[in-house]
C-alpha cells in the first residue's frame, strides 16, 4: 500500500503513465445540435459529459465528436447562450460510435446585475498602441449622455479632448484647430463625406447600429490620408446571437428600427432604417408647414469563411428633402408660386475581405485585407421650379488593400490606395440657355504606405511613411509619420508623435454663415492646391487600475497651402473661390476617464487652443478658436432600473466679424433731383470690422437626463433628457439695427431650455 503512494506522488522524480483503458471500456459519441423551433444548426453549443471535463463544441453545422466516453448509462449537458440548456442520458457502447440529435429550446435568461470591469479596448490601446490621444466609446455609452432627440456619435465626439463645436446648431466638430472638413469620417472602414441631417444639427449615424466608434486626433497611422486632422472611425454592431433580435426606438426626432442576428453561426447580419417625423408632427400642431424629413438606411452582413477569412458589406443611404411651394412659407399656403427643393445625402456601397495567410515570408502569422467601395454625396438647391438651381455631386471609387506580417515583436503593413474622385459643381437658371456655372473634376489619388511597428516591455515604437500623387495638380509628396512610447512602469507611459498629412478635396462654405447647411466639395488642381500640415504632440498616461486613467497632451500644427473661404469672391468668375492660407495651432488637451462600471463612468475633458491663419489680408483667426473648452460628462446607476446623465459645458467665445457700420445706399432721381432708398435690392449695407475681431461671450450649458430600464424577455427603456436646463442664454448671433439712433445690437440665443423624451424596447 505505501508503495502504491510513493508511486503515485511521483517520489524520485519518476514519471507513472495513467492506466491505459481496454478498448472495449470506451466509446464515441457523434451528433447534432439543432433549434427547436427552427430545425437550424446551432454552433457553438457546448456539450459536456457530467461529472467530467469531458467534452466539445459544435461546429457551425451543429455536429460534434466526442471521444473516449466510458461505456454505459452516461448523462450529457448540452447547452448555449440563448438556449434552454438539456440534459440526456445516453447508452454508450464499447468501441463503437453512438449517434445522437439534440433539439435546444430558445430561452431568454433574466440575469441580475454584472459588473463589467472594462479593461478591454482602451487598456489594450494604452498596452499595445502607439497612436497618442485615441479615445474609444462603445455604442452603450451613447445611451448615458443626455441627447437632443436621441443619442447621437458625433455630439459625443464634440465633448472629447481636442474638439471643439463652434455652436449648439451643428454636429460638425473642429479637431485642434483644423476645419471641420478636415475629419476623415469612416463607417466600417468606409468614408462618408458629409455625416449631417437637417442642415447639420444631427448626424447620420444610427446609434443602434453602433459598436464603438474610435477618436484619433493626431499621430495616427500612414494607412489613413487624404484629411489634415483627424479620424473617426465607426464600428457597427456584430449580433452574435442566433434567431432574429432587434431594437425599436421612439423619439421627439424620429423612429427608428433595427434588425439582426447570426445564421448557422457563421454570418451576421445587422440592417436599421431611420425617418424623422417633423414634417407630421408639426402639421397635427398647426396649419402652417414643415416640408422636410429625412431618412437613413443601414445594413451590415459579415460572413466568416471556413478557411479562417471573413467577408463582410456594408450599405448605407441618408437622405434630407425639403420639398414645398414657395407660398407655404407666407401668410397663405393656397396662394401659388415656384417649388422650392432642397435635398442632400449620401450613399455608400462597401465590400472587405480579410485572409490569414498562416506563417509566410519569414514570419510567424500573415493577413490579407482589400476594400473596395463607392461613396457618393450630392446636394441640389431649387429656387422656384428650376429659375435658380444649383447643385454639387461627389462620387469617390476606392479600392484599398494591405499585407500584414507578425513575427516576434515586430508588426509590418503595406498597403496602396486608389482612388477615383468625380466633381460636379453646376448652376443653372430657367432663363439662360447656357449654365451659369458647370465645373467638372475628374482626379485620380495613388498612394502606397508603409507602417512598422515594434512592441517591446517598455517600448512601443511605430514608423511609417506615405507616398501620394494627385492628378490634375502636377503634386506629388511624401508623409513621414512617427508615434513612441515609453513605459515607466505598467501603468504611466510618457508618449511623443510627429508627421506629416496632406489633403485635396475641400469643403466650399461661408464661414461667417453661423449655420452649417451643407458643404461644397470640390477637388484640388491647378488653381486649387494641396492642402498640408505638419503636426506633433507629446504627452503622458496614467492608469490607476483597469478602469481608471489621466491623460495630458500638448500639440502643434502648421499648415501649409491652406484653402479658406474667399468672402469677397465674384460668381462669375472661376478659380477665386478660395484664398491661399498658412496657419497654425497648438495648444494642450487633458483627459480624465473612468471606464463603464455598476455605478459611476463618464469623463472630464478639458482643451486649451490658440489658431491663428495668415491670407493676403493679414493674421486672422479661425471660427472654431475656442482657446479654453471644458466637457465634464457622467453617469450614475444606483444599481436598480433607474440611469441618470449629466453634461455640462463651458467654454470661451467663438470669434465672429463684428459689425461696425451701416452704409446707406442712395439713388438719384432725375425728376425731383434727389437722392433716396426707395427701390434698392439692398437699401442699407452693413460695414463689417476686422475679420473675426470680436468674440462672443462665455458659452455655458448644464444637460441631464433620466432613463428607466426594465430588463426581461423585451427590455423597455424610456428616457427623458433636458438639454440647458437652466436656460442659460448662449449667444448664437447678433443683430444688428443701424436705423435706430443709437444704433442698436440684439442677441440671438442657441439652444434655450428644451426637454425631449423617447423610448426604446430590445428583444
Amino acid at each position: 500500500m505505501l508503495l502504491a503512494v510513493l508511486l503515485a506522488l511521483n517520489i524520485g522524480g519518476v514519471a507513472t503513465q495513467p492506466p491505459v483503458a481496454p478498448a472495449d471500456s470506451l466509446g464515441t459519441l457523434q451528433g447534432r445540435v439543432l433549434d427547436a423551433s427552427t430545425a437550424a444548426p446551432v454552433g457553438s453549443a457546448t456539450v459536456v459529459l457530467r461529472g467530467t471535463r469531458l467534452g466539445t463544441v459544435t461546429g457551425d453545422d451543429g455536429r460534434f465528436l466526442l471521444g473516449s466516453v466510458p461505456v454505459g448509462r452516461v448523462s450529457i449537458i448540452v447547452g448555449r447562450l440563448g438556449y434552454r440548456a438539456d440534459t440526456l442520458s445516453v447508452t454508450i457502447r464499447g468501441g463503437d460510435t453512438t449517434a445522437l440529435t439534440v433539439s435546444l429550446h430558445p430561452s431568454t435568461a433574466q440575469l441580475r446585475a454584472v459588473k463589467v470591469a472594462a479593461a478591454a479596448t482602451d487598456r489594450d490601446q494604452f498596452r499595445l498602441s502607439a497612436s497618442p490621444g485615441v479615445v474609444n466609446v462603445r455604442g452603450e455609452t451613447l445611451k448615458r449622455v443626455p441627447v437632443i432627440g436621441e443619442p447621437d456619435v458625433l455630439r459625443v465626439v464634440q465633448l472629447l479632448p481636442g474638439v471643439v463645436a463652434t455652436n449648439d446648431f451643428t454636429a460638425g466638430y473642429n479637431v485642434r484647430g483644423g476645419e471641420s472638413d478636415q475629419n476623415l469620417v469612416l463607417l466600417d472602414g468606409f468614408p462618408i463625406y458629409n455625416p449631417f441631417h437637417l442642415g447639420g444639427l444631427f448626424g447620420t449615424f444610427i446609434d443602434e447600429t453602433v459598436g464603438e466608434f474610435e477618436l484619433l486626433p493626431g499621430g495616427f497611422p500612414a494607412r489613413y490620408g487624404s484629411r489634415l486632422s483627424s479620424v473617426l472611425s465607426v464600428v457597427p454592431k456584430t449580433e452574435e446571437r442566433s434567431g432574429v433580435h432587434g431594437a425599436a426606438s421612439v423619439s421627439v426626432l424620429a423612429s427608428t428600427l433595427s434588425l439582426g442576428g447570426t445564421v448557422r453561426g457563421s454570418t451576421s447580419w445587422n440592417v436599421a432604417a431611420r425617418r424623422t417625423y417633423a414634417d407630421r408632427f408639426v402639421s397635427l400642431l398647426s396649419e402652417r408647414q414643415l416640408p422636410y424629413y429625412f431618412t437613413d438606411m443601414q445594413a451590415h452582413v459579415r460572413h466568416r469563411l471556413r478557411n479562417g477569412g471573413a467577408l463582410s458589406v456594408t450599405l448605407y443611404g441618408g437622405k434630407d428633402v425639403l420639398d414645398a411651394s414657395l407660398a407655404a412659407f407666407g401668410d397663405s399656403t393656397q396662394a401659388g408660386g415656384g417649388r422650392l427643393l432642397f435635398d442632400w445625402g449620401n450613399t455608400l456601397v462597401g465590400m472587405a475581405y480579410t485572409q490569414p495567410l498562416g506563417a509566410r515570408w519569414g514570419g510567424d502569422s500573415t493577413r490579407m485585407m482589400q476594400r473596395v467601395s463607392w461613396t457618393g454625396f450630392g446636394t441640389t438647391l431649387d429656387l422656384g421650379s428650376g429659375s435658380l438651381r444649383f447643385v454639387n455631386r461627389l462620387g469617390d471609387s476606392r479600392v484599398w488593400g494591405e499585407l500584414s506580417r507578425w513575427r516576434g515583436t515586430h508588426e509590418t503593413l503595406v498597403g496602396y490606395e486608389w482612388s477615383g474622385l468625380r466633381t460636379r459643381y453646376d448652376v443653372a437658371a430657367a432663363a439662360a440657355t447656357d449654365p451659369i456655372l458647370a465645373v467638372g473634376q475628374r482626379p485620380s489619388a495613388v498612394s502606397v504606405y508603409v507602417d512598422h511597428t515594434v512592441r517591446r516591455r517598455r517600448v512601443v515604437a511605430r514608423a511609417g511613411l506615405r507616398g501620394e500623387t494627385v492628378t490634375g495638380t502636377g503634386w506629388s509628396g511624401l508623409s513621414p509619420r512617427l508615434s513612441l512610447k515609453w513605459f515607466a512602469n505598467p501603468n504611466l507611459a510618457l508618449t511623443i508623435a510627429g508627421g506629416g498629412t496632406t489633403q485635396w478635396t475641400p469643403a466650399l462654405r461661408n464661414e461667417q454663415a453661423p449655420v452649417r447647411i451643407f458643404d461644397f466639395w470640390l477637388t484640388a488642381d491647378r488653381t486649387t492646391p494641396v492642402a498640408r500640415a505638419w503636426q506633433g504632440s507629446v504627452g503622458a498616461e496614467q492608469w490607476f487600475g483597469g478602469a481608471r486613467f489621466v491623460r495630458l497632451e500638448g500639440w502643434a500644427k502648421r499648415y501649409h497651402q491652406l484653402p479658406s473661404s474667399n468672402l469677397f469672391n465674384d460668381p462669375d468668375v472661376l478659380g477665386d473661390e478660395f484664398i491661399v492660407t498658412t496657419g497654425q495651432s497648438y495648444g494642450a488637451d487633458l483627459l480624465l476617464r473612468q471606464l463603464e462600471s455598476q455605478r459611476v463612468s463618464g469623463w472630464i475633458a478639458y482643451s486649451f487652443a490658440v489658431n491663428w491663419r495668415d491670407g493676403a489680408t493679414g493674421r486672422f483667426a479661425p471660427v472654431q478658436d475656442r482657446r479654453h473648452n471644458l466637457n465634464v460628462v457622467t453617469s450614475y446607476r444606483r444599481g436598480g432600473a433607474w440611469s441618470y446623465g449629466v453634461r455640462l459645458g463651458l467654454g470661451t467665445g467663438t470669434p465672429f466679424t463684428d459689425v461696425v457700420g451701416q452704409l446707406v445706399r442712395r439713388r438719384y432721381d432725375p425728376i425731383s433731383n434727389s437722392f433716396g432708398t426707395g427701390n434698392l435690392d439692398v437699401p442699407r449695407e452693413p460695414i463689417g470690422g476686422v475679420r473675426n475681431g470680436a468674440r462672443f461671450p462665455l458659452f455655458q450649458r448644464l444637460d441631464v437626463s433620466v432613463t428607466r430600464t426594465k430588463p426581461g424577455r423585451r427590455t423597455w427603456a424610456p428616457y427623458l433628457s433636458i438639454v440647458n436646463a437652466y436656460n442659460a442664454r448662449n449667444v448664437f448671433t447678433y443683430f444688428f439695427n443701424y436705423s435706430d439712433n443709437p444704433p442698436t445690437r440684439t442677441a440671438i440665443s442657441q439652444f434655450p431650455f428644451i426637454p425631449t423624451a423617447g423610448v426604446s424596447v430590445s428583444w
